[in-house]
C-alpha cells in the first residue's frame, strides 16, 4: 500500500507539473506576442513593421528555439523573425479576433514546437476599414522536455529514497511488534518439543490473554487426562475383584451343562469387554503439545520381554528403529500397539518376527514426520479375504490359541481414532506383515 500510494502521488504530481510548464509556456509566448504588438508599425507598408533590434534577442539569433512571424489577412507573410532564417512553419488557421490559439507543430526540419497565434484589426489612417494581421510566435518543445525530464528524475529519485526509507521503517516496526507473537511460537515449538511444559515469557497486555488461556488449555488437558486414568484405574481395579469371585464360585459350585457353560461364557465375555473397553479408553491420541518421545528404547524393550516370554520356543525375534524415529503421544500408546502387533506375531510365527520402526518422509505442509511400526513373522498366513476382518474385536482365527481377540482391535483403535492413521495387513503362505502408521499432525 506504501510503494501504490506514493506511486499515484508521484504520477499526481508529475500530471500537475507538467500542466504547469506547459502553462508556463503559453503565457511566455503571450508576452512574446504583446511585446510584438508594442513594437509593430503596421501603419505604413513600406516602413519596417517591427525594429531591426527585440527586446529578446533569441528572435535574431537562427535556430534559436524561439521564431515568429506576421500575416496579412490574405495570408501573405508580412515578418518574419531572424531567427527562422532557412525554417518554415506553417501559418495557423483562422481564428476569431482577438482569441489566442495554441498548438502543437512541427517546423520545416521537424522540429517540435509550440505555437500560439492571435487575431488582431489594425486600424489604418486614411483607410476606411481595419487591415488584420495574425500573429504568430513559437517556441521549441526540447526546453519543456528537458524540464520535464529533470523534475521526473528528481522526483524519482527523492521518492524512491523516500519509499525504500518507510519500507525500512516500516519493516523494522513490524519486526519490533510481532517479535512477542515470534517468541509464543519459539516457545509452543519448545512445548511441543518437551523441552517446557509451559509458556513462560513476559508478554505485553494483547498477548497476555492468549499465552493465559494456552497455559490453561495445557494444564487442564494433562490434568483431565491423568484423572481420566486414575478413574480407568480404579474401575478395573473394583471390577477385577468381583470378577474373580463370581468365576471362583463358579468353579467351586461345579455347575454341568448347557447353564454352567452358559455362565462361564458370560463371565468370560464380561472380564474381555471391560478389558477392551478400559484399554480404548485409555488410549491418549495424539495432540499438539505432545513431547517427542524416541521409540528405539522401547522397540528394544518390548523386544528384550518378549523373547523372555517365548524363551521355549526359541524364536529370533529382531528389532530395529532408525535414528529420528520420533513418537509424538502418550508412550503407553506406542507400547500398546507394538506390544499387541509382536505379541500376536509372536503367537503365530515359526521361527522369526522382526519389528521395524522408520519415520516416513514429510509431505508438503507437515510439521511432523508420521511414524511406521512394521512387525513381520514367518507364520502360515492368512487368506486375503480375512485380512481386514481380522481386526474386528473378539474375532480368532484359532480357537485353540490364547488370547480373547482383542489385542488387533485395540491396535486399530489407537492407530486410526487416537492419531487418525492407518492399519495395512499383508500376508501371503510363510509371510505376514502387519503395518502401522501413526500421524501427528
Amino acid at each position: 500500500m506504501l510503494v501504490l500510494f506514493l506511486g499515484v502521488a508521484g504520477f499526481a504530481i508529475d500530471l500537475v507539473f507538467r500542466e504547469t510548464a506547459m502553462a508556463s509556456v503559453q503565457d511566455r509566448l503571450k508576452a512574446q506576442i504583446f511585446m510584438l504588438l508594442s513594437l509593430a508599425n503596421l501603419d505604413d507598408p513600406n516602413s519596417h513593421p517591427l525594429p531591426e533590434s527585440l527586446p529578446n534577442p533569441s528572435l535574431a539569433v537562427p535556430d534559436s528555439g524561439h521564431y515568429a512571424q506576421i500575416f496579412a489577412a490574405d495570408g501573405s507573410p508580412v515578418w518574419r523573425s531572424r531567427s527562422m532564417l532557412g525554417l518554415g512553419v506553417k501559418q495557423p488557421p483562422r481564428t476569431p479576433i482577438g482569441d489566442f490559439t495554441f498548438e502543437s507543430q512541427v517546423s520545416s526540419t521537424e522540429e517540435p514546437l509550440f505555437c500560439l497565434s492571435y487575431a488582431v484589426e489594425w486600424e489604418t489612417r486614411g483607410k476606411p476599414e481595419p487591415a488584420t494581421y495574425e500573429l504568430q510566435v513559437c517556441e521549441a518543445r526540447r526546453a519543456y522536455d528537458q524540464q520535464v525530464q529533470r523534475f521526473q528524475r528528481q522526483l524519482w529519485t527523492w521518492f524512491g529514497a523516500l519509499t525504500a526509507l518507510m519500507l525500512l521503517v516500516q519493516t523494522l516496526i513490524l519486526r519490533w511488534g510481532l517479535r512477542p507473537l515470534r517468541q509464543v511460537a519459539i516457545e509452543v515449538r519448545a512445548i511441543e518439543a518437551g523441552r517446557q511444559s509451559a509458556i513462560s515469557g513476559l508478554y505485553p497486555r494483547e498477548l497476555r490473554s492468549l499465552t493465559r488461556n494456552l497455559n490453561a488449555l495445557i494444564s487442564a488437558r494433562d490434568f483431565h487426562v491423568q484423572r481420566y486414568r486414575n478413574a480407568l484405574g480404579d474401575l478395573a481395579h473394583s471390577l477385577k475383584t468381583p470378577l474373580a469371585v463370581i468365576r471362583a464360585q463358579l468353579e467351586q459350585l461345579g455347575l454341568e451343562g448347557e447353564a454352567g457353560k452358559t455362565l462361564q461364557d458370560q463371565v468370560a465375555q464380561i472380564d474381555d469387554t471391560v478389558r477392551y473397553q478400559l484399554q480404548r479408553a485409555s488410549t491418549v491420541g495424539r495432540h499438539a503439545f505432545a513431547p517427542p518421545l524416541d521409540a528405539t528404547p522401547i522397540v528394544e524393550r518390548i523386544a528384550g520381554s518378549l523373547r523372555k516370554v517365548y524363551h521355549a520356543r526359541a524364536l529370533t525375534i529382531t528389532s530395529h528403529a532408525e535414528p529420528d524415529s520420533q513418537f509424538y503421544g502418550d508412550q503407553g500408546d506406542l507400547m500398546e500397539v507394538i506390544g499387541n502387533l509382536a505379541d500376536n506375531a509372536c503367537k503365530w510365527a515359526r521361527g522369526a518376527v522382526n519389528i521395524t520402526v522408520r519415520p516416513l518422509p514429510r509431505r508438503p505442509g507437515q510439521h511432523r514426520a508420521a511414524l511406521e511400526v512394521s512387525v513381520v513373522d514367518d507364520g502360515p498366513g492368512m487368506p486375503e479375504a480375512l485380512a481386514k476382518e481380522v481386526l474386528r474385536r473378539g474375532l480368532r482365527l484359532d480357537e485353540s490359541a490364547e488370547g480373547q481377540g482383542i489385542g488387533l482391535s485395540v491396535v486399530r483403535d489407537v492407530v486410526e481414532v487416537g492419531y487418525g492413521g492407518v492399519i495395512r495387513i499383508e500376508s501371503t503362505s510363510g509371510h505376514t506383515r502387519v503395518t502401522a502408521v501413526f500421524e501427528f499432525d
